[in-house]
């Protein structure tokens, strides 16, 4: 088992830091903005963002296994 490094130094930590962590609050604003029918649109963006942040992980891995 792989020890996890929780500091800035570690890309991971700081790719999560700069998508998935800012998307918390600018959903919660946007849930309290926007009109009910437009809530699909939120959630469709976070699990874009989500998805992304998957693919690179996955990619960041691949190519770091390959080192």
């Amino acid at each position: 088992m792989e020890i996890i490094e929780m500091n800035f130094k570690n890309p991971v930590v700081r790719m999560w830091f700069y998508t998935v962590f800012p998307m918390i609050p600018v959903e919660i604003i946007l849930l309290l903005i926007l009109p009910m029918q437009y809530h699909y649109f939120i959630f469709i963006g976070k699990a874009f963002l989500l998805a992304a942040f998957y693919v690179w992980y996955l990619y960041y891995k691949k190519k770091k296994a390959a080192n």
